[in-house]
């Protein structure tokens, strides 16, 4: 494995993620073994919509990525805001497909980078680890069905993402992250709604003592009675 990381070090960041800790030791080798990491600048896009699959998988190992696409009126929208150490471009080594949106550095990122042709023809060899490709799909198709649809006002739905954002969309279910690095321009585009209305929902649940408002940054005070806040519409 080419790493700008010690290798004990990046396996033990690395197994923060709860999909990548849950998984076998045999398929965590088959991942890294002919892994690279390259830094990726902000700005710097990891792939594009509509571009053929390069590699099997990638993950964010510091930094941040952004999965975004374009409305028809040119406006971004915003899909999910990636943060380490959360895998990702699973769906195109599924269907073998074209990727569906933009994957972009948010800030100065680094990326791990899994080859296709080697990983792919493992995973011919040992097709018992589909399962596990599989569940980290399902695990994202699950936060997915939460988001789409959100009932109540902005507030409700502010407090819901912030909630999954604290969870890594789920890669972080067992350690929430109670610091989050994300503007208010971001929030607004996974939302579909105006800065204005964010900085709004935000000083209400800033009002109930839920977070503290930093910048570009939100200290979450209480993961509980933030998810109470969501569920109560």
């Amino acid at each position: 494995m080419d790493t700008l990381l010690n290798a004990d070090v990046l396996l033990d960041k690395l197994s923060s993620d709860a999909w990548f800790s849950s998984c076998s030791d045999e398929l965590k080798q088959a991942l890294l073994r002919d892994a690279k990491i390259q830094p990726c600048p902000a700005g710097e896009a990891v792939y594009r919509d509509g571009e053929l699959a390069r590699h099997a998988l990638y993950c964010v190992v510091e930094g941040a990525i952004r999965l975004s696409s374009s409305m028809h009126d040119g406006s971004p929208s915003l899909l999910v805001y990636l943060q380490p150490c959360h895998w990702f471009g699973d769906i195109s080594l599924i269907d073998g497909r074209p990727y569906i949106r933009d994957a972009v550095a948010d800030v100065d990122s680094l990326v791990l980078y899994v080859p296709s042709k080697p990983f792919e023809r493992w995973l011919d060899d040992h097709p018992k680890y589909w399962r596990d490709i599989a569940r980290l799909s399902i695990n994202k198709l699950r936060v997915a069905y939460q988001i789409i649809g959100e009932p109540g006002t902005i507030h409700h739905k502010l407090a819901r993402r912030l909630w999954l954002m604290a969870h890594g969309f789920g890669s972080r279910a067992h350690n929430p992250s109670l610091q989050l690095q994300v503007s208010q321009e971001h929030l607004a585009q996974m939302l579909g709604s105006t800065r204005q209305s964010i900085n709004t929902g935000l000083a209400r649940l800033e009002g109930l003592g839920l977070l503290k408002q930093g910048y570009k940054s939100i200290d979450i005070l209480d993961l509980a009675a933030l998810l109470d806040h969501a569920n109560h519409k």
